[in-house]
C-alpha cells in the first residue's frame, strides 16, 4: 500500500476507536437497541485495527499492562466451556473477546482519551435530562431504554467515570467543572431509577471512600462521615420516595419472614433458595441455562421450593453471585469472582485505592448480591469498556510524563 492509503488507515482506524468509546458512553443507553449498535462498531473497529496493525505496521496499539484482559479472556472461556457442557450466555462470551481484542488494537493517542472525557460528561447529563424527561411524561420509575435496574447501574457508573474526569488536572476547567454537572445528573437520574440494589451500591462506595481517605486524613474524613450520615437521615425523613422504596423493603422482608413471598424481595428469597439448592445438586459446573428451567420445575414437584419458583419475573437468580452457582457452578463462581475483584486489586496496586478502577467492580460487586448485571449484554460492555478506558488513560499519562 502506498504511503498515504497507510496514513488514511490510521487515520480511519483511530476514528473507529474514538467512536467506540464516545457512544460507550454517551449513546449506549441513551439511544434504542444500544448494545447492538456498539457490538457492530467493536467489530468494526477491531477488524481495522487489525489491519492497522499487521499491514500498516502500527505497532503503538493496546493496553502495556494487560493481566486485565485475561481476567476478561478468563470468563469469556468459562462461559463458552460452559456453553458447550450445558448452555450458556452466547451473547456475553461474544462480546467479551470483541472487547479483548479492542484492548489489544486500541491506538495510544491522547486524542482517544480527551473525546473519551467529553463523552462521559455528555453521557452523564444524557442520563439526567432522559431521566427527567421521562418522569414528566408520567414514568415515576425511570428505565431509559432498558429496564430501571440496569439503568441505575448505568448511572452509577457514570457518576464515578465523572468523578474520575474531575480529577484529571490537566484538563480544561470548563470541562472538569461540566464533570461535576454531570455526576449530580447521573445520581439524579440514579434517584429517579428508585433501585434500591444500586442505591445500597452508591452508600457502599461512599462508605468506602471515606474510610480509606481516613486512614490519611482521620479527623477531617470523620467530619465528612458525620455530614454524611446527617444528610442521608434528613434525606430520609424530608423525602416520600425515599421513605416508601425502604417501607417496601422492610414490608417485603416482613413478609417473606411470614412465609409469603409474593414481592419484590419475597420473589429474590425464593430464587436464591432455588439456585442454592440448584447448586448442590450440580457443584461443579452447574446446571446450564438448558437446565435451568427443568431444575425450578422439579424443586416445585418436590416441594423443595414454593411455585413462585417459576415465575416469570425469576429468568434468572436475581443474584450475579446465585447465577454463577447455579448456571456455571463453583467454577463459575470462582471466575466471577476474579472477575469482580481481580482487576479492583490490579487497580489499587496501579492506581491508588480511591481509583475509578476500584470503585466500578466494587460498586457492580454490591448490586451484584440483588441482581445479574453481567447477564445483560449492555451493562457488560460498559463495566469492561470503563476498566480499559481507565487503565489506558493511566498509562498514556505516564508516558506523557516520562518524555
Amino acid at each position: 500500500m502506498s504511503i498515504r492509503s497507510l496514513e488514511l488507515l490510521d487515520k480511519a482506524t483511530t476514528a473507529l476507536f474514538a467512536l467506540v468509546i464516545m457512544f460507550s458512553f454517551c449513546g449506549l443507553f441513551l439511544v434504542p437497541a444500544g448494545q447492538t449498535i456498539l457490538s457492530n462498531l467493536l467489530v468494526v473497529a477491531s477488524v481495522f485495527g487489525l489491519l492497522n496493525y499487521f499491514v500498516g505496521k502500527k505497532r503503538d496499539v493496546g493496553l502495556e499492562d494487560r493481566r486485565i484482559l485475561w481476567v476478561l479472556a478468563a470468563y469469556a472461556v468459562m462461559i463458552f466451556v460452559n456453553r458447550l457442557i450445558h448452555g450458556d450466555q452466547y451473547g456475553v462470551m461474544r462480546g467479551l473477546f470483541y472487547v479483548v481484542v479492542f484492548a489489544l488494537m486500541i491506538p495510544r493517542k491522547p486524542v482517544l482519551l480527551t473525546l473519551g472525557y467529553a463523552a462521559i460528561v455528555t453521557g452523564g447529563i444524557g442520563l439526567g435530562i432522559m431521566s427527567l424527561w421521562q418522569y414528566q411524561s408520567g414514568i415515576v420509575r425511570v428505565e431509559g431504554f432498558t429496564n430501571a435496574i440496569l439503568f441505575s447501574q448505568a448511572a452509577l457508573t457514570l457518576a464515578i467515570l465523572n468523578w474520575f474526569v474531575f480529577q484529571q488536572r490537566q484538563l480544561l476547567r470548563w470541562i472538569r467543572y461540566g464533570a461535576l454537572v454531570a455526576l449530580v445528573a447521573a445520581l439524579f437520574a440514579l434517584y429517579l431509577s428508585q433501585s434500591r440494589g444500586v442505591w445500597l451500591a452508591l452508600g457502599g462506595i461512599v462508605g468506602y471512600v471515606i474510610c480509606y481517605k481516613a486512614l490519611f486524613k482521620p479527623w477531617k474524613y470523620i467530619a465528612i462521615a458525620i455530614l454524611c450520615i446527617a444528610s442521608m437521615g434528613i434525606t430520609y425523613h424530608t423525602n416520600q420516595l425515599v421513605q416508601l422504596r425502604v417501607a417496601d423493603a422492610v414490608s417485603d422482608l416482613n413478609l417473606a419472614e411470614k412465609g409469603s413471598y409474593n414481592s419484590s424481595w419475597g420473589l429474590r428469597v425464593v430464587a436464591w433458595q432455588s439456585a442454592w439448592l440448584g447448586f448442590l445438586d450440580a457443584p461443579v459446573t452447574g446446571v446450564g441455562t438448558n437446565g435451568f428451567d427443568a431444575l425450578k420445575q422439579e424443586q416445585v414437584a418436590r416441594g423443595l421450593v414454593p411455585p413462585l419458583a417459576l415465575n416469570a419475573a425469576l429468568a434468572h437468580a436475581h443474584s450475579q453471585y446465585m447465577q454463577n452457582l447455579v448456571i456455571r457452578g463453583g467454577i463459575g463462581f470462582v471466575v466471577l469472582v476474579a472477575f469482580l475483584f481481580l482487576p479492583l486489586w490490579l487497580s489499587m496496586k496501579k492506581m491508588g485505592g480511591d481509583a475509578a478502577c476500584v470503585l466500578i467492580p466494587l460498586s457492580f460487586a454490591i448490586s451484584a448480591f440483588s441482581d445479574v448485571p453481567f447477564e445483560h449484554q449492555d451493562i457488560l460492555y460498559l463495566y469492561v469498556l470503563s476498566m480499559i478506558f481507565v487503565w489506558h488513560s493511566s498509562e498514556i499519562k505516564v508516558n506523557e510524563s516520562a518524555l
